[in-house]
């Protein structure tokens, strides 16, 4: 039995059982590995898809939504508690297809005030509730990011990202595009970068998205793209040159693109 198994085992009785809500968070929290660099995702995973499987109703949507907007002063960064919400954004995301359009449109506010969120782990949160949607119909997310993208703050378009670096998502070409289409969005609103957006906590957040995830989408559609880059390598942007000189040092492409890569170190 794995550990996602071990976990929904411990929570099955509790999750099913009526009146049982102090009990389940008591236990989450107990459960949480938090504080600590790692929370127990496999635990989080565990009830994200027990409500994603058809078991949500009305108690256990107010009571999740509740966990959602706990204050950061009550659940701060690696506190135990802070485990709640991030347990509930993954669930409401699994539930996504469940609930009616005024739910819907309840969750996806709840997931974008996440990817706001000052504290990296619901950001992470956040992501991975988009993930979740993705992986049930990826035409949901390509139409909420295309509208978003434009208006989005950094902190928001790092969550874009890093939304769609996901494997279980990539399976399609078209999807791929869209990544492309993502992050060129993003790139082009970095042209004319003001000095005081730089020294900003949210600039930082977004670069460290933008640091990675390129690579991932490049390993799934590395003709369009390995071109990608090497556009961007050629605009003579220096931040966004360290933006691809980060992504061209990842493994996943060092070890399979060696001469791809060095045609564009050259252009940089």
């Amino acid at each position: 039995m794995g550990k996602k198994e071990d976990s929904l085992k411990l929570l099955l009785p509790l999750l099913k059982a009526s009146g049982s809500r102090k009990k389940l968070e008591e236990t989450l929290v107990a459960n949480s590995n938090l504080p600590g660099k790692r929370a127990n995702l496999e635990l989080a995973f565990a009830v994200a898809d027990f409500f994603g499987s058809g078991n949500l109703n009305e108690s256990s949507w107010k009571m999740l939504t509740e966990w959602a907007r706990i204050a950061p002063e009550d659940a701060p960064v690696n506190h135990p508690k802070e485990f709640l919400p991030f347990c509930a954004i993954l669930s409401l995301s699994s539930s996504y297809s469940l609930v009616g359009q005024k739910n819907k449109a309840k969750v996806i506010d709840i997931i974008k005030n996440a990817a706001s969120d000052p504290k990296w782990r619901m950001r992470e949160a956040a992501a991975m509730g988009f993930q979740r949607i993705a992986e049930k119909d990826f035409n949901v997310i390509k139409r909420l990011f295309s509208e978003w993208i434009g208006k989005a703050t950094f902190s928001e378009k790092r969550a874009i990202l890093v939304a769609l670096a996901h494997p279980p998502i990539l399976n399609k070409e078209e999807n791929v595009a869209f990544c492309f289409q993502m992050a060129d969005e993003v790139l082009q609103g970095l042209l004319d970068l003001k000095r005081s957006d730089e020294e900003t906590e949210e600039y930082t957040i977004l670069k460290k998205g933008l640091g990675f995830t390129l690579s991932v989408y490049v390993v799934y559609s590395p003709g369009k793209g390995f071109s990608f880059l090497k556009e961007w390598a050629q605009k003579g942007n220096e931040e966004i040159r360290k933006i691809i000189k980060t992504n061209l040092s990842k493994s996943r492409l060092v070890k399979q693109y060696g001469n791809r890569i060095r045609e564009i170190q050259a252009c940089l």
